[in-house]
């Protein structure tokens, strides 16, 4: 047990398995950064690969600056099975999926120029794709701000092959502009520095990339429930509130998965 973990200060999330899963060397980094000790970064001061129940595990060693320690059990199994995806950086599918949507929604017609793309969720209305909410990025009444998204775009997933466009739920042209979400840089972001928001979203993407693998395949892993709550918290942190709303809206019953 870690010193962190003994003295019950931990800033890893809580966890009901023993070990974390990740698919590629970057994500390990990633968790890293995206849980990092309230007085600064961790410092790796040793890593040991050890065979685990469940196959092999990759045990890394941190240290906080205010010298207290923590181990971490990292699952690699999959990487190692699909030495490939071990060179992807984390969350790829995610990325692609929202470039995808948002492409796909300028051919459609134009977009306001704050249109900014955010994290797919399932569609409701088409099988085996996302829906890519469309939000606007403005400044009103000199706040910087997330407006609701006046379209979402659906992709096949993963492979972000186009569906269609259309208005979001409850957006009227006529009330311009939509409901404001909150502000941009989400409130729990202010005062990161660029590669903390990096990490977190690229640990959030991957994890988005496995649960949605997962609600599709219905195949679930023995970190998902890890997992979701996870995704939850890193999620609360990069979006406003109402966005949060949004996506219970647009995707009610993964949402309610996610959040079982």
């Amino acid at each position: 047990m870690s010193d962190l973990q003994s003295a019950g200060s931990s800033p890893f999330p809580a966890r009901g398995t023993e070990t974390v899963r990740i698919d590629s060397v970057a994500e390990a980094y990633a968790y890293f950064t995206a849980w990092p000790p309230p007085d600064g970064s961790w410092e790796h001061i040793g890593q040991v690969f050890a065979p685990g129940p469940a196959g092999p595990e990759d045990h890394l060693t941190v240290r906080a600056p205010d010298g207290q320690t923590a181990i971490v059990r990292f699952a690699i199994r999959s990487f190692l099975s699909f030495p490939g995806e071990a060179l992807v950086a984390p969350g790829e599918q995610i990325s692609t999926a929202m470039r995808a949507g948002h492409e796909l929604a300028k051919t459609e017609g134009p977009l306001h120029p704050g249109t900014m793309p955010q994290y797919p969720v399932p569609s409701q209305s088409h099988a085996g794709a996302v829906a890519v909410p469309l939000p606007i990025l403005a400044i009103d009444a000199g706040q910087r701000g997330l407006f609701a998204p006046p379209r979402i775009a659906v992709v096949r997933w993963p492979s972000a092959e186009p569906v269609g466009v259309g208005d979001a739920p409850g957006f009227d042209p006529e009330r311009w502009p939509p409901p404001r979400l909150g502000d941009w840089p989400p409130p729990a972001v202010h005062g990161w520095p660029p590669y903390q928001l990096v990490g977190t979203i690229e640990r959030f993407s991957a994890i988005l990339v496995r649960l949605l693998d997962a609600w599709f395949s219905g195949v679930g892993y023995p970190q998902l429930q890890d997992e979701k709550r996870e995704a939850r918290l890193l999620l609360t942190r990069l979006v406003p509130q109402g966005m949060l709303e949004f996506y219970r809206a647009i995707s009610p019953r993964f949402w309610a998965w996610l959040t079982a």
